[in-house]
């Protein structure tokens, strides 16, 4: 069956519709003469009837009035929240937490499509408030190298760890990656708490075994240590010496498996805005890194209910 294209009703269609009705036909009728649906008839009947009912001159009127009315409406944000929701966005935040929080701090605010509205209008202007979204248009695929790796010695399966662990249903349950700076740029270690979605980074000069597993004790010292999900990296072989500083149970993800710690991915794709791939971590230093932390930290999550992973950073102490 061959497709209509779209059309709106015109001045000359309301005459013929009004004249059908005149005469008795029914809006199924009206449709079919017309090529409309039957819904689009009943719809014009009912939005642009008068007080002495359907007339096709004040039916254009007022379907034109409307029209002008949607292309006239403000699309972007109002001017009392534009700096806030600016502010927000060159903070990293996303549109939807941006949305989700002033309606929970103000009650009001505008919607995420009105903020994504405003980026792409900002960008046509030649704005750089796109470059603060988490992705710009730009596909990443990660190269594996699926050479066998040795068995990292007093490896525990993830199908051991505790459910509480995967429901999210107290504190203190880590995971941690690493992220790779460029070459001989260092790396970054990433702890990631699952209930409260608090993360932590540390620089590392390599990725040598024995001093991320110091990194980590020195990072998680003090706080409360459940559990920690790793990957199967060679630089995580120092885990059991985590687990015996921390008195935490360490668990491994199956091999390229990485969405079995989903939380720390994550959080390592909110780090990569402030640090895209080719960074040089040896030349961060440490107040710059401490201050992302905490601006990664004051993010608004959807799944807090908008609220912050540093509204719950006291739920963590030891």
């Amino acid at each position: 069956m061959q497709t209509r294209s779209y059309r709106r009703l015109r001045e000359e269609d309301r005459h013929i519709i009004y004249r059908m009705r005149k005469v008795g036909n029914s809006q199924s009728e009206i449709a079919h003469a017309l090529g409309f649906s039957q819904s689009a008839i009943s719809k014009e009947l009912s939005r642009n009837r008068g007080k002495r009912g359907y007339r096709p001159k004040q039916a254009n009127e007022k379907a034109l009035e409307r029209q002008h009315s949607k292309r006239a409406r403000d699309r972007v944000i109002a001017a009392e929240v534009e700096t806030e929701v600016c502010l927000r966005l060159r903070r990293k935040h996303s549109p939807e937490q941006i949305c989700g929080a002033l309606r929970r701090e103000q009650g009001t605010g505008p919607s995420r499509t009105s903020i994504y509205n405003y980026i792409e209008a900002d960008k046509r202007d030649g704005g750089d408030l796109h470059l603060n979204l988490r992705i710009n248009g730009k596909r990443r695929y990660r190269h594996r190298n699926k050479a066998n790796r040795h068995k990292l010695s007093g490896r525990v399966d993830i199908e051991e760890r505790p459910i509480v662990v995967e429901r999210r249903r107290r504190y203190g349950d880590w995971e941690v990656d690493l992220i790779a700076g460029c070459r001989g740029g260092g790396h970054l270690l990433s702890l990631y708490e699952r209930k409260s979605r608090t993360g932590i980074l540390t620089k590392l000069m390599s990725k040598d075994a024995d001093d991320t597993a110091l990194a980590m004790i020195s990072a998680l010292r003090g706080l409360r240590v459940h559990t920690i999900t790793y990957d199967n990296g060679l630089e995580f072989a120092g885990h059991q010496r985590v687990s015996n500083a921390l008195g935490a149970a360490g668990y491994f993800c199956r091999p390229y498996h990485s969405w079995e710690k989903g939380g720390v991915e994550n959080f390592n794709g909110l780090v990569r805005q402030y640090f895209p791939k080719g960074t040089n971590f040896l030349n961060v230093s440490e107040a710059s890194l401490a201050d992302i932390e905490a601006e990664l930290n004051g993010r608004p999550r959807k799944c807090l209910g908008f609220r912050s992973p540093s509204n719950l950073k006291h739920k963590l102490a030891a």
